[in-house]
């Protein structure tokens, strides 16, 4: 996006759009310990996600907002996320 104003609209539209998608998923999980964002493109563009309208596009849920505000979003940026949950539930099981 960068220089390109045509590309920056889209991505800001974009992440405007995921925000309202990942907080309505939110509610309809009850997602009290948060929504993680992970894999692909996300944890390269941290600062783009910051300065978006992600967060205020998730928070704005009307009647639900005071929830919704508190629920927190984070960029899963580890590259080996996935590999550590699959040990983490190995290492449950063999409890």
């Amino acid at each position: 996006a960068a220089g390109d104003p045509t590309a920056t609209a889209t991505l800001r539209l974009w992440l405007g759009q995921l925000g309202q998608v990942a907080g309505d998923v939110a509610l309809l999980t009850l997602a009290t310990g948060g929504v993680y964002l992970g894999g692909g493109i996300l944890p390269g563009m941290i600062a783009s996600v910051q300065q978006s309208d992600f967060r205020r596009r998730f928070d704005a849920k009307g009647r639900e907002a005071p929830w919704i505000a508190s629920v927190p979003t984070a960029v899963i940026t580890a590259e080996d996320c996935a590999l550590r949950g699959c040990a983490a539930r190995l290492a449950a099981d063999d409890r």
